[in-house]
């Protein structure tokens, strides 16, 4: 069910870019948005010891360049930001399509 899902909403994304790209990457920017919310939601979780903050797996510390001994809330934070990357470069691409110019994008969390 997963995969049919998938390939129904690549068929629709790809004839939305066709159609309208400021719409598929202002899309995607609001889907980034939601991404951002619910790590945001997460770090809460983990805040508030619903979610156990264990120690970061040894390719999240590798990827992310965290800390040796870095923890869950660490990895949370490091893909937090990179969502909130991918938000705002999808929303420039969208108002340069809508000719607005391209803003300058935030540096990216990882390599």
């Amino acid at each position: 069910m997963v995969l049919i899902t998938q390939a129904v909403f690549w068929v629709f994304f790809f004839f939305l870019y066709l159609l309208s790209a400021r719409t598929a990457h202002r899309l995607v920017g609001y889907f980034e948005e939601e991404a951002v919310i619910s790590y945001t939601l997460y770090l809460k979780e983990i805040d508030e010891g619903r979610v156990e903050n264990i120690p970061a797996p040894q390719i999240a510390i590798d990827y992310w360049k965290l800390a040796p001994d870095a923890r869950l809330r660490e990895v949370v934070l490091a893909v937090r930001m990179d969502e909130a990357g991918h938000r705002d470069v999808n929303h420039a691409f969208a108002d340069t399509l809508a000719g607005g110019g391209l803003a300058a994008a935030p540096e990216s969390a990882h390599p």
